[in-house]
């Protein structure tokens, strides 16, 4: 008999005057032998209710984190199978495939692509399958409601089932650490592809090309960077590096050659230029101004403008601002806003005499300005934005790297033979994909390389709550802003400026 379980948790439900039912709760019991006998449902499928199995801790503790921490009520039951499996979805945006609907089985079957343990990440109101690159594959949204339905309570089931039966090939994660994602997922490919390919040369070197194009250099070892540089991989001899890759995921074109919006967000953050190396940088080249002159230009939009602050501190849960020795309330107590930069804007006013604090706390703030539109310094600044601070050094390394490659398919590389031994190794990617290199570095002309129109640079500063900005050194702030160097098609939204 196929039984109906939204309809009878409903009805169950309805009759405990909304109440969660509970199945081992004896008198919820009573109400649901009424129920089944008015659906004419089998009163024996209680009695095997009855023998439910005692859940152990390790499964207690899964399903307390997978979606069953406010309905610890019902996890015996979705431990027992009471509830049958529900479909996850792939949820919006990037997704590791392009089904859509998941199941237990379904998810086995997918793991099975990978030699390396997927994730279940548990933090926040979405509990999410990831492939072993942090790439979302699909998700369940925990319920906020009183009493789930049984679809609810059956999707638990589906993830919880995955979970057990997967063994030490899946770990659960409140959130993965950084740098796990496209880029790491595209590095292991290539370094495990010319690992394969390093001892068919007889131990000698390799000529290292870049779509056809030698590079100048002999490789034959891959170097995994550590940290956080513009680099994400470099090639050399040994443990010496001599050649460094940047990596952005996605495609450039249509399989047609049509251009496509910018597949990523941005070519760098501006605040993570604001070093003392990259400032003495910027005034040599101009740089600095230009910066200087386009935060000037969008501060007057700002939300709230205070000049000459010169301390801030609380007072009874609110914002207090020092200006001509007198504590006023800030015009804005929005959270969001103070709960990140209160701290920042206080330790910032210890080392200079005082600001004009200019602060974002609305959406909709958005402006941009076309790097390339800005001269020599312009130009320096999409560099470094691209191939790193170092830029204009003259040598390559971990923030001066060799080329851009983008592709969202696994990157080609290829042996080059020469009488059955191999002398060289090409690394290209696919027909949808693009390379940049630095021109600094490689062909026969130090100027910017020819941009797509979704690709252009643009300095952007937009909303967003929990940043900061300093400038005209620090007479001047934003907070609630963020400030970046965007493609084109991710910047639209912005109003030139």
């Amino acid at each position: 008999m196929e039984i109906n379980y939204d309809k009878l948790v409903k009805e169950w439900s309805n009759r405990l005057n909304g109440r969660n039912p509970i199945f081992t709760n004896r008198y919820h019991r009573t109400v649901l032998r009424d129920v089944m006998k008015d659906f004419g449902y089998p009163l024996e499928l209680l009695d095997e209710a009855k023998k439910l199995k005692k859940v152990p801790k390790k499964d207690y503790d899964i399903l307390y984190r997978i979606g069953m921490d406010k309905y610890t009520d019902e996890i015996i039951n979705v431990y027992n199978g009471i509830y049958k499996e529900s479909i996850m979805k792939s949820g919006g945006g990037k997704t590791a495939f392009k089904r859509n609907s998941w199941k237990s089985n379904d998810l086995k079957l997918y793991a099975t692509k990978f030699d390396k343990p997927l994730y279940v990440t548990t933090a926040g109101s979405v509990k999410k399958v990831r492939s072993p690159y942090g790439v979302r594959i699909c998700q369940m949204k925990v319920s906020s409601s009183a009493s789930p339905s049984a679809k609810y309570f059956g999707q638990v089931y589906a993830l919880y089932n995955f979970i057990i039966s997967m063994g030490n090939k899946v770990e659960l994660k409140e959130k993965l650490p950084p740098g796990i994602g496209y880029e790491k997922m595209q590095v292991d490919n290539m370094v495990e592809r010319m690992t394969a390919m390093f001892p068919m040369s007889d131990s000698l070197p390799l000529q290292l090309h870049i779509a056809g194009q030698d590079m100048g250099v002999d490789i034959n070892s891959s170097i995994k960077v550590p940290g956080s540089p513009k680099a994400d991989l470099a090639l050399g001899q040994g443990k010496t590096p001599n050649f460094w890759i940047s990596y952005k995921h996605g495609d450039y074109v249509d399989s047609n050659g049509n251009e496509l919006p910018a597949s990523y967000q941005q070519y760098g953050s501006l605040k993570s230029f604001f070093t003392k190396s990259f400032t003495i940088k910027a005034e040599d080249a101009g740089m600095e101004k230009l910066i200087n002159d386009f935060l000037d230009a969008c501060k007057g939009k700002a939300t709230h403008t205070v000049n000459g602050v010169t301390g801030i501190k609380m007072v009874d849960d609110k914002v207090m601002l020092e200006v001509n020795g007198d504590f006023i309330e800030s015009p804005t107590q929005n959270e969001d806003i103070w709960g990140k930069n209160f701290t920042w804007v206080q330790n910032r006013l210890k080392t200079i005499p005082q600001t004009n604090l200019h602060i974002v706390d609305k959406s909709g703030f958005s402006y941009r300005r076309s790097l390339l539109d800005q001269g020599k310094a312009g130009e320096k600044v999409t560099m470094m934005s691209i191939f790193g601070e170092d830029y204009g050094s003259g040598k390559s390394g971990v923030n001066n790297v060799d080329v851009l490659l983008q592709d969202s398919k696994a990157m080609d590389v290829a042996v080059m033979m020469n009488d059955d031994i191999a002398k060289g190794i090409n690394i290209e990617p696919g027909s949808t994909g693009h390379y940049m290199l630095n021109p600094e570095l490689h062909g026969t002309s130090t100027k910017v390389p020819k941009f797509s129109q979704n690709y252009l640079p643009y300095l952007v500063i937009r909303y967003t709550g929990e940043m900061n900005i300093g400038w005209n050194g620090g007479a001047d702030m934003f907070v609630g802003a963020r400030f970046l160097i965007n493609p084109a098609s991710q910047s639209k939204k912005g109003t030139d400026i």
